[in-house]
C-alpha cells in the first residue's frame, strides 16, 4: 500500500514538474520580462530626478512589519539570536531617516510574507518584490503628487521603450492613459455603496487608477488627530479589476503614539524595545511612505490574468512548489 502511494506521490510531482517548464517556457515569458526591465528602470530614472537615494534591502531583522491580517511566522535562529524574515522594511526605514543627511530613500526591497491561501485570489505571492519608499517631513498629499508623476512617467516611458512587446501580448496601451491627480475615495463611503468587497468592485468599474483612504490597520499608520478614528494612510488600487497596487501612510513618530497604538493593537512592546526606546529619545523622525508591489504593476502593465502569469516560478499561497 505504501508503495502505491509513493508511486502516485511521484507521479503528482512529475506532472507538477512538467508544468513547470512550460511555465517558463512560455513564449509570453521573455516580452513580460522586457517590460518589468524597462519598468524599473524607469523607477530608478525617477526616483533619480527626485533626489531620491536608493539603499540596499534587509532580508533578515529581529523585528519586521506585524501586517493586519494573518501571516504564517517565518522566524530562524543565528548566533543565538532570533530573526524574522522582512515583511516590509517599515521601521528600517523611519530609522534610516533619523539621519540627519538623508530626506528620501527608496528600496527594491524582496519580501516574504507567508499568505493564507484564498479562493479564487489573482494578486497574492508569497514572496514578492515592492519599491519601497520613505520620505522624512511627507504628507500623505506629497506622497499622492509623487506616487502619480511616478506611475505617469513610468507608464508613459514603458509606452515608447515596449511598442514591440505589447504588439506581441497582442494588447494595446490605453489603459497605461492615466490623467493625474487621481480621484480620491473613502474607505466608508466605498463600503457603504459597495458592501465588504468595495475595494474589488471599485476597481472593476474603475477606468483610471484611484486611491482609497483612512484604513484602520497597523499602528504606524498615524491617526488624524484633529478626527480621531481617521487615519493617514492610502492604498493605490487599478483600475479594471486589478485592485491593490500600492499601500502606505503617514507614520506614527511620538512615544506616546505609538505606545497608544501598539496598546490598541494588543501587540508585545518588548519585541520593538528598541524601536520604542528610539521614539522616547525623539530620534524618530515625521515621515511618510508608501511601497508598491513590482509584480502587481508588472500584471496591469501586461493585463495577465493573474500574478503568477508574470513570475517565472510559482509563489502563489496554496500551491506545491518544486523550485
Amino acid at each position: 500500500m505504501k508503495t502505491y502511494v509513493l508511486k502516485d506521490e511521484r507521479k503528482r510531482e512529475l506532472k507538477i514538474l512538467d508544468k513547470t517548464l512550460q511555465k517558463v517556457g512560455r513564449k509570453e515569458l521573455p516580452h513580460i520580462l522586457h517590460i518589468q526591465q524597462v519598468m524599473l528602470r524607469a523607477v530608478d530614472e525617477y526616483m533619480s530626478k527626485k533626489g531620491v537615494t536608493r539603499i540596499m534591502p534587509i532580508m533578515i531583522a529581529p523585528i519586521t512589519d506585524p501586517l493586519n491580517h494573518d501571516v504564517e511566522e517565518c522566524e530562524l535562529e543565528y548566533e543565538g539570536q532570533k530573526f524574522d524574515i522582512t515583511r516590509s522594511m517599515i521601521f528600517h526605514k523611519q530609522i534610516i531617516l533619523s539621519s540627519p543627511y538623508l530626506d528620501k530613500i527608496y528600496i527594491v526591497s524582496p519580501n516574504v510574507r507567508f499568505e493564507q491561501e484564498e479562493k479564487e485570489d489573482k494578486r497574492h505571492l508569497f514572496e514578492f518584490t515592492q519599491i519601497d519608499f520613505e520620505f522624512k517631513g511627507a504628507t500623505m498629499d506629497d506622497i499622492f503628487k509623487f506616487q502619480e508623476g511616478l506611475v505617469k512617467y513610468v507608464f508613459n516611458y514603458i509606452k515608447k521603450e515596449c511598442a514591440d512587446e505589447f504588439k506581441a501580448l497582442g494588447i494595446g496601451t490605453s489603459h497605461l492613459d492615466v490623467t493625474v491627480p487621481f480621484k480620491k475615495y473613502t474607505t466608508q463611503e466605498l463600503q457603504a455603496k459597495y458592501g465588504d468587497d468595495f475595494e474589488e468592485t471599485a476597481s472593476a468599474k474603475a477606468t483610471q487608477p484611484f486611491w482609497i483612504i483612512n484604513h484602520k490597520r497597523e499602528f504606524y499608520d498615524a491617526e488624524d488627530l484633529e478626527k480621531p478614528g481617521n487615519y493617514r494612510n492610502y492604498d493605490l488600487i487599478w483600475p479594471y479589476g486589478y485592485i491593490e497596487g500600492l499601500s502606505g501612510g503617514e507614520r506614527e513618530y511620538k512615544y506616546d503614539r505609538i505606545l497608544t497604538r501598539m496598546k490598541e493593537a494588543h501587540m508585545d512592546g518588548n519585541a520593538f524595545r528598541n524601536y520604542i526606546q528610539l521614539a522616547k529619545e525623539g530620534k524618530i523622525p515625521k515621515t511618510a511612505g508608501a511601497g508598491f508591489g513590482v509584480e502587481r504593476m508588472t500584471r496591469f502593465v501586461c493585463q495577465q490574468k493573474e500574478i503568477d502569469d508574470v513570475t517565472v516560478f510559482t509563489r502563489k499561497p496554496g500551491k506545491t512548489y518544486l523550485f
